[in-house]
């Protein structure tokens, strides 16, 4: 793939998103991020800012976006939708991603994660290292499903949702926007908007 590939973030999760770009064969691969001048020994490139990119984004193919904090990357993510720019997502070789299930745009899939069928995944989310999502789930925009998180069959998880790590769900359950849950938690009941959960 001779792509050449801008992602915005050059964080810890940034390196993550890095690995699986140069996994599915981009060529060239530059960070941008507003720290740049802060950040030191980063195994990719770093371009510039972000400001630098918005003004040269036609030397690019493809854009992601690697900000790990939900409303901040769904920020970025709307602002390249409006340039009407080829915003892709990132799936790891190594997880699973069922031929039956449906992946938005500006979405990464880990290592060893599971989609299984009839799982639609809406835009910018982030399905963690080794997370399961059994059939029939409902992902709203711009959520993270952490490492080790497993949902079972027809959860409904909300916009902007963050699932704490190993965050485990019972089958049906409906969890609202903008809720996180704590590392480990057991849900086995819906929770509303805007809450904080922990079990």
């Amino acid at each position: 793939m001779n792509k050449k590939l801008a992602i915005i973030g050059a964080g810890g999760h940034g390196k993550v998103v890095g690995e699986i770009a140069s996994l599915n064969k981009y060529k060239i691969i530059d960070f941008f991020d507003d720290k740049i001048s802060k950040i030191k020994n980063y195994p990719f490139k770093i371009v510039n800012t972000v400001n630098y990119l918005k003004k040269n984004l036609k030397d690019y193919d493809a854009f992601f976006v690697a900000i790990g904090d939900n409303h901040m990357r769904s920020e970025k993510i709307e602002w390249l939708k409006n340039k009407k720019v080829n915003i892709v997502s990132l799936i790891h070789p190594k997880s699973t991603l069922s031929n039956f299930s449906n992946l938005g745009i500006g979405t990464c899939i880990m290592a060893n994660a599971v989609v299984n069928p009839g799982t639609l995944v809406k835009d910018g989310v982030i399905i963690n290292t080794s997370a399961s999502i059994d059939h029939d789930c409902v992902i709203e925009g711009y959520s993270h499903i952490s490492p080790n998180c497993s949902l079972s069959g027809n959860v409904t998880i909300g916009k902007f949702t963050h699932l704490g790590t190993g965050t485990s769900v019972h089958p049906g359950i409906e969890i609202g926007n903008d809720v996180r849950t704590g590392i480990g938690s057991r849900v086995f009941k819906n929770i509303l908007d805007q809450q904080i959960f922990t079990s």
